[in-house]
């Protein structure tokens, strides 16, 4: 039955593995070794014996004894005269068969090894061979021959199988305890609860895959958190108004006034404008394929959306510029940036340029505002966080501009930061890489001279 764990099978994977290689090395040096050495050996044993029956029948009848004693002594031989009762006996061994064919070679006739048992215990092999029309019956003991391969084969076997399964199961363990913490992470990540960091340690691969999913659990944590202030904010922004339409309802049933009508509108047009923000980022989100176009069109289109409407925006032309990328999230970002830049711009100037940078595209929004603390670089990005206290829209914005830009930017793989301009104002930039924007043959690494000014009129719509 096949395991159904992941460190069951891969214990069960390595120890075959192990164990099919054990096989097929001891097949290799059987057949390349072990046969060779085992053909050459019974073929000067073959040669000894016969070698010893035709000194046998040539000895004098007198002086076989000395002979008898002489071939034992040097060669562990024997010649049974006269030949006494022996059988036959299972071949466990290749050698005996290799030793009956090198004799069936020598003699040209066909040899079968008998076996008898001595007085002593021990086992004796006999091959009656014919010398000069006699029979001679030539034999050496079971010890001359005391080898065991099958037993080594099997000790290799065992000893080599045991070893695998102990060293699969160790490495099975290693390699799997790190999978299985990450399975379990990952359950609590899925109940909504925050996991402890995986350890970053371990294989190059599964501490790459540690730090990603601590990545991940940081990404997701964030994102309820945004999600928890969204709602809330959203919450609070849309009571607000509701409550002074509410209010301004009552007091117009008594008393019709065209001052409070038009509150009521504003409050309304408040509500639209929020509500559009989320189905609009909603929609930005739900945006599948990426696909080429120019930059250049994508940047012209934003500040064109914005020509009829009251800022001046000039824009620096860099070199021609393909990417692939999604679109609508990347015009989202920057119509958002753009909208930031106008808001806090104080009726100055914006600038909008690119440059291409070790392989990646910077998009950067410039303005003349007041600027942004340091410390504040970061919080802004959350939803609802605004520089400004007041809860207006007229004064600080829905708070909800710069909290799209980095939620997008983060889901397409990009990267957006804010820091100081020269001469006062803020730079925000965002990074695409080349690597997912595949982008035309370049004049050069970076952005030319101003070639083109766009002098438009914009309407101060974002917020920080």
């Amino acid at each position: 039955m096949r395991p159904l764990t992941l460190f069951g099978r891969a214990t069960l994977v390595i120890a075959l593995v192990s164990f099919a290689f054990q096989a097929f090395t001891i097949t290799v040096i059987t057949w390349f070794a072990l046969m060779p050495l085992g053909r050459h050996a019974t073929s000067d044993l073959a040669a000894l014996m016969i070698d010893t029956a035709r000194s046998w029948v040539s000895e004098p009848v007198d002086e076989r004894v000395w002979l008898q004693e002489r071939i034992f002594r040097v060669h562990r031989l024997q010649v049974q005269d006269p030949r006494g009762p022996a059988g036959a006996f299972p071949r466990q061994l290749p050698y005996f068969r290799l030793l009956e064919t090198a004799l069936g070679a020598r003699l040209d006739q066909r040899i079968e090894l008998l076996a008898s048992r001595a007085s002593d215990g021990e086992e004796w092999y006999w091959a009656d061979l014919p010398i000069d029309g006699d029979i001679v019956r030539v034999g050496f003991p079971a010890s001359r021959v005391d080898v065991q391969p099958w037993l080594a084969m099997m000790l290799i076997l065992t000893v080599g199988t045991v070893v695998a399964l102990i060293t699969s199961g160790w490495l099975a363990q290693w390699l799997i305890a790190p999978l299985s913490q990450l399975a379990l992470a990952a359950q609590r990540v899925g109940q909504g609860r925050r996991p402890d960091p995986l350890p970053e340690s371990g294989p190059a691969e599964l501490a790459a895959l540690a730090r990603s999913f601590n990545r991940m659990g940081e990404q997701v944590q964030e994102l309820l958190a945004n999600r928890t202030t969204l709602l809330a904010g959203i919450s609070h922004d849309l009571r607000t108004p509701l409550a002074r339409i509410s209010l301004a309802l009552g007091m117009m049933s008594e008393k019709p006034d065209r001052d409070l009508l038009e509150r009521v509108m504003r409050d309304v047009d408040d509500m639209n404008e929020l509500i559009a923000r989320c189905l609009e980022v909603s929609r930005d989100f739900a945006e599948q394929e990426s696909i080429e176009f120019d930059l250049c069109d994508l940047l012209a289109e934003v500040a064109g959306e914005r020509a009829h409407e009251g800022a001046e925006i000039h824009g620096r032309k860099g070199p021609d510029c393909r990417v692939r990328a999604k679109p609508l999230a990347l015009k989202r970002i920057l119509a958002n940036l753009v909208d930031n830049a106008l808001r806090y711009s104080g009726g100055q100037p914006i600038d909008i340029e690119y440059r291409l940078v070790d392989g990646r595209v910077d998009i950067c929004v410039l303005d003349r505002g007041p600027g942004i603390p340091e410390s504040e670089r970061e919080a802004v990005f959350r939803p609802f966080h605004r520089l400004e206290p007041s809860r207006s829209s007229a004064t600080g914005g829905s708070g909800l501009g710069l909290a799209i830009v980095r939620q997008l930017a983060d889901a397409n793989g990009w990267s957006v930061d804010l820091a100081a301009r020269d001469g006062g104002g803020t730079v925000a930039c965002v990074r695409v890489p080349l690597a997912e924007a595949g982008a035309a043959p370049y004049g050069g690494a970076h952005f030319t001279p101003a070639d083109a000014s766009t002098t438009m009129h914009a309407n101060n719509r974002s917020s920080r």
